[in-house]
């Protein structure tokens, strides 16, 4: 009975731990969503699908964004129209698509793909964009955008504006191996292991 108890405990314990304020998901619309909260208590989201025109994530809050519904320029609507970080919170996005993404504050933004129509600008030296993927055009000029391919081969295209500082000195690049040449490596480990014997 006790070890009954004890695992019902635990899982309590551990869906709070988990627990998120907001979950957006296909067909939703949030309009406009304002992430606040506290250090102790910071508002979070997890977002699978669906759309909205303004995210605001600030104080600890933190945004992770796997999808969003297809953007539709024209008519103004699908995937979000403008996301804003500022304090110390963190946004992740792995999917979708954006047509603005501002940073300020201490805030940190984590890129592992979709697609930003607009632009990207941080405006604090203490703000940061992460970018992971391959082959990033290191060596942008003023109105060039930044270019790549995510991990999953697809290529994106980012307009970097300054506001102040220079956008392009605030992204830290997380070059990930081009999925061809881990491939190529596993082959020729294979190889290598063939040949010794």
């Amino acid at each position: 009975m006790k070890t009954k108890l004890f695992i019902l405990l635990l899982f309590v314990m551990s869906t709070a731990v988990w627990a998120t304020d907001y979950e957006v998901t296909w067909g939703d619309d949030f309009g406009g969503l304002d992430l606040i909260g506290t250090e102790e208590n910071p508002d979070t989201l997890l977002m699978t699908g669906g759309t909205g025109h303004d995210l605001n994530a600030s104080a600890w809050s933190t945004a992770i964004i796997h999808d969003t519904d297809p953007m539709n320029i024209p008519e103004t609507a699908g995937g979000i129209w403008e996301v804003t970080t500022t304090s110390y919170s963190e946004l992740t996005i792995n999917g979708g698509e954006f047509y603005e993404l501002g940073l300020h504050g201490e805030s940190i933004a984590n890129l592992y793909g979709g697609q930003i129509f607009g632009s990207l600008t941080v405006n604090n030296s203490t703000a940061w964009v992460h970018i992971y993927g391959y082959g990033f055009n290191n060596d942008p000029f003023t109105g060039s955008p930044l270019t790549g391919f995510w991990a999953d081969d697809t290529a994106f295209s980012i307009n970097l504006v300054d506001d102040g500082i220079s956008t392009y000195d605030q992204i830290v690049f997380h070059e990930i191996p081009e999925p061809v040449s881990i491939i190529l490596f596993g082959l020729g480990g294979i190889l290598v292991r063939k040949c010794k014997q």
